[in-house]
Order: structure tokens, then sequence, then C-alpha cells
């Protein structure tokens, strides 16, 4: 992926705020959760954008947009995106 992938430690979607665009890591959970995550599009190295994040997850997934509930969105792990240039500035 890239050098950020290595400095920053997966957390689950739901740590993150309205706003964040987050590259998906690992999905974790049972066979039954995965094939529903795996059936929205959401499969490790997708970019998410999260809309909203107050109770349901309202999320953005290519050109689609999903909502979907604390408990799915806590077993999708991912790690913040960021232009070349804050990469640069940052680390």
């Amino acid at each position: 992926m890239n050098a950020l992938t290595e400095k920053t430690t997966p957390r689950p979607l739901s740590c993150y705020g309205n706003g964040v665009s987050v590259r998906v890591t690992a999905l974790e959970g049972g066979r039954c959760c995965r094939s529903r995550l795996l059936a929205l599009g959401i499969i490790p190295g997708t970019i998410i954008t999260v809309l909203s994040s107050c109770g349901r997850m309202t999320i953005r997934v290519r050109s689609s947009q999903f909502a979907i509930g604390c408990e799915m969105a806590a077993k999708i792990m991912a790690i913040p995106v960021r232009d070349c240039d804050d990469c640069r500035k940052t680390y």
C-alpha cells in the first residue's frame, strides 16, 4: 500500500468521525458479517468516507452510500488516508 501503513495502527471504523476518509486494512467478525461487508463492496484496500457517525454510521464506498450499525462498523479495521504532501510534512 504506502509507507503510512507501517506507521499507523489500524483502528475500527467506528472510531473515526465525520468527514474522515480511511483505507480498509482488514475485516473481522464471523463469516456472515464478512460476507455482508464484501457484498457491499467493502474489501481490504477500499477507501471509505465517513459521512455521519452518530448512532448508525453513514458511509460512502466508491459512488454508493450506506448506513451500517456501529457493531458492524467496529469489525472494519482501517487507517486514515492522507495526501502525499501531508505525509511528507508529518512523517
